[in-house]
């Protein structure tokens, strides 16, 4: 929400605590995923946000705004409105992945209605397609409240098992009363 600046900053920020970063990029040559050794396992790991619609589709905009041209690639971006390209762009990393040694995928995405405690239609079709892809997990964010479990199956593979928990709820957020539609104290629910 602070342009330029703020999104450099904030992965400056992260790099100097030494976190590791998914989804965001100082520079177009980085991976787009990350692999980490987690108690023996490799865990490939990739994170997408979705775009909001605007009416040059050579710059994105996130949550309303655009990112400028210096920061349009720095970001793994979905449309609603291009599925099939995010699919296919996210098949091509899951390849790249596994070829590095990645015995299982996390797919962190951001996605859904906010404040609605229950996953919408995109989400379910999204979220199918994704398993039908080997996803393993998919963890969502975005509605600020705790969205349902589930276990999908893929339709090309009956083996293939995914674990989708539609969104996380908020760990910590600023939330305001005043600018939700109602308060029902689901935003203050989190799955950590």
């Amino acid at each position: 929400d602070t342009g330029e600046k703020g999104f450099l900053r904030t992965l400056s920020v992260v790099d100097e605590a030494g976190l590791d970063r998914i989804g965001t990029y100082l520079n177009a040559e980085e991976p787009r995923y990350h692999i980490e050794d987690i108690n023996g396992i490799k865990v490939g790991m990739i994170c997408y946000t979705y775009e909001t619609e605007d009416e040059d589709l050579a710059i994105k905009s996130l949550n309303g705004i655009r990112l400028n041209e210096n920061t349009t690639n720095l970001v793994n971006t979905f449309s609603y409105l291009r599925l099939e390209e995010f699919y296919a762009e996210l098949a091509g990393h899951l390849a790249a992945m596994e070829a590095d040694g990645a015995q299982a995928s996390v797919l962190f995405i951001h996605w859904g209605n906010e404040y609605q405690t229950k996953e919408n239609d995109h989400q379910r079709a999204m979220a199918q397609a994704i398993c039908d892809l080997g996803v393993d997990v998919i963890v969502g964010g975005h509605p600020h409240v705790v969205q349902p479990v589930e276990l999908l199956t893929a339709q090309n593979d009956p083996d293939h098992i995914t674990v989708c928990l539609y969104s996380m709820g908020n760990a910590v957020s600023n939330q305001r009363v005043e600018r939700m539609p109602s308060y029902d104290g689901y935003t203050e629910d989190g799955v950590l």
